[in-house]
């Protein structure tokens, strides 16, 4: 009986210590009980990874890498309530927020690393380190995060980046042969303006390996959009003329229906959602589809169960405002 007793204890220490693992060099921060650490990654790699207070490593672990935009630092990304004294750059995309948020719809064990490139630029981080050497150093870096956690066997990875940050995805699928099973999310938020048919393949292959691999693009019509008294795309650029190269590849084999949803057309499928939004009044909703529309939400809750058009959060009405720091 003694020994059953102490044999019990041990297991339920190991239990504990497996379900609420030590998290190295992880500090406690902000009001929400969360836990950071910051990561120096070179060549000019900074990650920031931000978790819960506590992980059931026993449990699905939801890794979700965001690639900052261009021109914003991490700080900015994450957010907090805007103030006199709080620039306007941390009220436009409150990923933070938004993550505590999606928290309370499923993702409880979700940890995010934003990833910010020296100079505050993506594409320019790639090209000036070539993209031959630059690609294959993405995938390093995304299974150095994942080792950071511990590689647990439940660990689920999403890869999601905001206009240049898409350029890091692209890198990471340019980096290898074939993406990994253990990636179950790829997610464009108005990001993916470099998409070509040889991504195409690589995402195709993907997708068919596993029905819970799921890919979602947000775009809005920027063909027209005015800055400064210039055009901000050319004739070819943009990531609306990018979507449509994609729907022009994916429609076909994997039977996207079009429909509407709410303010956006969307073409969907079992494993991909494209939301569009027209832009009939020609508006800059670049970065305003993130963070007034909720679309970084959206995304990740795309296929997800209990998620439909009757909850949708692709609204212009901010869903996560109690979750924003102070």
């Amino acid at each position: 009986m003694i020994r059953r007793l102490v044999l019990l204890a041990l297991l339920g220490a190991c239990s504990a210590q497996h379900v609420d693992r030590e998290l190295p060099g992880f500090a406690q921060s902000g009001s929400f009980g969360e836990r950071t650490r910051v990561l120096s990654i070179e060549p000019g790699v900074t990650a920031t990874l931000v978790a819960p207070s506590k992980l059931d490593f026993t449990k699905r672990v939801d890794l979700i890498l965001y690639a900052l935009p261009n021109g914003n630092s991490t700080a900015e990304t994450m957010g907090r309530r805007l103030t006199d004294s709080i620039s306007w750059r941390y009220d436009i995309q409150h990923i933070a927020a938004q993550t505590r948020a999606l928290r309370e719809h499923g993702f409880d064990q979700a940890v995010v690393v934003y990833l910010e490139a020296d100079k505050k630029s993506w594409p320019a981080w790639r090209s000036r380190n070539t993209y031959d050497k630059a690609n294959p150093r993405i995938v390093q870096i995304v299974d150095q995060l994942r080792q950071t956690l511990g590689n647990p066997e439940n660990l689920v990875v999403s890869l999601t980046g905001h206009s240049g940050g898409g350029s890091f995805i692209w890198g990471f699928i340019e980096g290898q042969d074939a993406l990994p099973d253990w990636l179950e999310r790829i997610v464009f938020l108005d990001a993916n303006y470099s998409y070509e048919p040889r991504h195409g393949v690589k995402i195709a292959d993907w997708l068919r390996r596993k029905p819970e691999h799921t890919m979602v693009v947000v775009a809005y019509d920027d063909r027209d959009i005015i800055f400064d008294g210039k055009k901000v795309v050319s004739d070819d650029g943009g990531t609306w003329r990018a979507s449509h190269r994609m729907l022009d590849y994916f429609s076909a084999p994997f039977a996207l229906k079009a429909d509407t949803l709410g303010d956006f057309l969307r073409y969907r499928g079992a494993q991909i959602q494209l939301v569009l939004h027209p832009n009939s009044t020609n508006r800059i909703l670049h970065t305003e589809m993130i963070g007034e529309m909720n679309a970084y939400m959206h995304a990740m809750l795309v296929n997800r169960p209990g998620y439909s058009d009757v909850t949708s959060l692709l609204i212009p009405t901010r869903a996560y405002t109690p979750w924003v720091e102070r």
